[in-house]
């Protein structure tokens, strides 16, 4: 876990995130006009500062950072965990970046994490699994996944266990691959860290342990 103190950039996003997200919920709450307008200036302020420090437009970031509606809340990401009989890890070799992470993604709304985790696992490597623990709930910025994101995430990680075998769809995923767990290829680090993994693994061979998080 990263617990080092955050740069003057990463404090800027921190505080833009947090005013974003107050103005945000202003929004869904205040009724009376000028408070609104108010938080209208407050988001806009908060979008600047975001821009300031990333390659995104204000534009863009208003876009991505704005669509939710109701109370903002962090985002959810699930990863699995699938192991087979000599220990390996199951990675996907990501199209976006070209480099390895577990199967996972954002969580559906209305969709359980457990059933999306076995969704995402099924659509990038082809194996249909059933998730069988829950190993973690981390917070992305706490973890020190790079680079950061201009909304806050949760990271949750969950063993699974292989039901059948398929075909992973090739709109999103180069490669699949088992690993051993002391010999990683290089990690996409904005979806998993090598800790992550060796965490699974813990959990994989000693399924009793309690469940992480932050």
């Amino acid at each position: 876990m990263d617990t080092a103190q955050p740069t003057a950039e990463g404090q800027i996003r921190q505080y833009a995130i947090a005013l974003a997200a107050l103005a945000h919920n202003g929004l869904v709450f205040s009724t009376d006009v000028f408070d609104r307008q108010r938080y209208e200036q407050a988001k806009q302020i908060a979008a600047d500062l975001l821009a300031l420090i990333s390659n995104d437009t204000v534009e863009d970031l208003q876009k991505n950072v704005y669509l939710e509606q109701g109370y903002m809340t962090p985002k959810v990401d699930v990863r699995g965990g699938v192991f087979d009989e000599q220990a390996r890890i199951l990675l996907i070799r990501d199209r976006s970046d070209e480099k390895w992470t577990l199967p996972g993604g954002w969580c559906d709304v209305l969709e359980p994490p457990s059933l999306a985790v076995e969704r995402e696992v099924e659509e990038e490597s082809g194996l249909a699994v059933r998730a069988s623990k829950l190993v973690a709930l981390h917070d992305r910025d706490v973890q020190g996944h790079q680079p950061a994101f201009p909304y806050h995430v949760y990271k949750l990680f969950f063993l699974c266990e292989i039901v059948s075998h398929g075909q992973p769809s090739p709109v999103e995923t180069m490669e699949v691959g088992w690993f051993d767990v002391e010999a990683l290829p290089e990690l996409s680090s904005t979806r998993v860290l090598d800790t992550q993994i060796r965490l699974l693994h813990q959990h994989w061979n000693k399924p009793d342990l309690p469940t992480m998080f932050d």
